[in-house]
């Protein structure tokens, strides 16, 4: 028999939902695009079942919501915003089927909606906001099954975790991490149900369209996953365990610390122990490959909704406990504000600590100055070459920017051989001569470009140092080769 649960408190939880979507898109347009969401918006316009570095769906989504909302940033961050305000509502509903009433739904909620995590990743449109959705819809899902729940539910969890792997494929150490938490806590008797299976068949099917473009095109996913290994796998292991401390916030860390422990140690969580252990097969797992901290993002936010149960016993009758931790998630939710959230002045942002701790707000600050730069290089050439003449970037964002920016400075498109940008197309033999961003060596330049001159270097204007800041702008006479023979030699796959 399942567990008696407590009523939804939709009269806290949602208002904190809608609190947590108008948040973030209020402030959804005050900087600028990421250098991901401008390559989003020309993969958008290539679909495919797959690109090099990810599955389709969350180009598809961006695009989607352009077309609603309209084409500026807030427009394309709609549904990122959205899906936060769910991961909110979501959350609570763990903690209530943990066994959580109205003040541990509540604090799950607001807890939540005070976290970097969930500030950050909503902020953005993203790979990573969508897959903690599905990561934490897939943990409601399954809690609910541990509970006692129908077994058929295990279908819904097959189409999610499908729906998940053509966003992102680490919805499978999702997988896995539950299965060996369930193998773990002896809960053996799940594998007999045959609607696990057939869950499993279905979220197979969902995620074979982008498996077979993957296998088609040699695995590209994985070349990247290697190339990710071979560079940032020790500074990974080294930062995981801090980080886990601060994705949440560091003043959060004991509500889902002590949701942990209790999923870990008390006997009225032993239902719901799969779950705890996943958690810690996941940093095992993490540990061991080398993979990038925020992985563990989903899971943690669980262990918030674990957390509300706890906090909840913690806070009975105890006004004064009530207070401070009410004290906690406003202070929380101010300092994740003003890291995450683009609230700082754009022309102050070099002088706080933001550009030390997140590196994704300082890239979306200055991206139509750099096509502004490009663009009267651009139009320094001789009139009677530039029809002839082509733009490469070395990196996608790069590309990105001239396909938002670059048609107000007569420039037709970008070509990039980074990541999925090198299938979007090349230049056509003889094209020439070539506006050529980035290559700070300049022997590496030579090697593939020749005549080649420094043109002007990229300002941002704000003394912001990101990844533009200073980079090169070289005009090129010509290539050394033809493109169709150069282009299988300019494909780069990193991050």
């Amino acid at each position: 028999m399942g567990r008696v649960r407590y009523p939804v408190a939709w009269l806290l939880v949602l208002p904190v939902a809608a609190a947590e979507l108008l948040l973030l898109v209020a402030t959804a347009d005050r900087y600028g695009y990421h250098r991901d969401e401008l390559y989003f918006r020309v993969a958008a316009r290539h679909p495919a079942w797959g690109y090099d570095d990810q599955p389709a769906l969350t180009p598809l989504l961006g695009r989607f919501s352009e077309w609603i909302f309209g084409g500026d940033p807030r427009g394309l961050r709609v549904l990122s915003a959205v899906a936060m305000a769910l991961v909110v509502v979501l959350v609570a509903l763990i903690a209530r089927e943990l066994g959580a009433g109205q003040a541990g739904q509540a604090v799950a909620a607001f807890a939540t909606a005070a976290s970097g995590a969930a500030m950050a990743v909503g902020h953005l449109l993203s790979t990573t906001t969508f897959d903690v959705l599905f990561w934490v819809t897939v943990v409601y899902l399954v809690a609910r099954i541990l509970g006692g729940g129908d077994e058929r539910q295990w279908l819904l969890v097959g189409l999610v975790v499908g729906v998940g792997l053509e966003n992102k494929h680490l919805v499978l150490l999702l997988v896995l991490a539950l299965a060996c938490g369930c193998l773990l806590a002896r809960r053996w008797a799940l594998a007999r149900s045959p609607w696990l299976w057939a869950g499993s068949a279905l979220g197979l099917a969902l995620w074979l369209p982008n498996l077979l473009w993957q296998a088609r095109h040699g695995w590209p996913q994985l070349e990247l996953a290697a190339e990710i290994a071979e560079d940032e796998a020790a500074a990974n292991r080294v930062e995981l365990l801090p980080l886990q401390l601060l994705l949440v916030s560091p003043l959060l860390a004991p509500l889902w610390l002590g949701g942990l422990w209790w999923l870990l140690r008390r006997p009225d969580a032993r239902p719901y122990r799969p779950i705890g252990l996943a958690y810690i097969v996941l940093l095992v797992i993490a540990l061991v490959t080398g993979a990038k901290p925020y992985y563990t993002m989903g899971l943690l936010l669980v262990l918030v909704g674990a957390g509300g149960v706890v906090a909840e016993s913690w806070i009975r009758d105890r006004r004064g406990r009530k207070l401070a931790l009410g004290v906690i998630i406003a202070v929380s939710a101010v300092v994740a504000a003003f890291i995450t959230l683009p609230l700082v002045p754009v022309e102050d942002v070099h002088a706080t600590p933001i550009p030390d701790i997140n590196e994704d707000a300082i890239e979306t600050i200055g991206w139509p100055a750099f096509a502004a730069t490009v663009g009267r290089v651009w139009n320094a050439l001789p009139e009677s070459e530039r029809s002839a003449a082509v733009v490469y970037t070395s990196n996608y964002g790069e590309a990105g920017a001239i396909d938002r920016y670059g048609s107000a400075y007569g420039i037709p498109r970008a070509y990039s051989g980074h990541n999925g940008f090198w299938r979007f197309g090349r230049p056509p033999d003889g094209a020439r001569p070539i506006i050529v961003v980035g290559y700070h060596r300049p022997e590496t330049l030579r090697g593939d470009f020749s005549d080649c001159v420094l043109s002007a270097r990229v300002d941002n204007g704000v003394e912001l140092d990101n990844e533009e800041q200073g980079g090169p702008i070289w005009t090129c006479a010509t290539t050394t080769e033809p493109w169709s023979r150069l282009w299988p030699r300019l494909r780069s796959l990193n991050p």
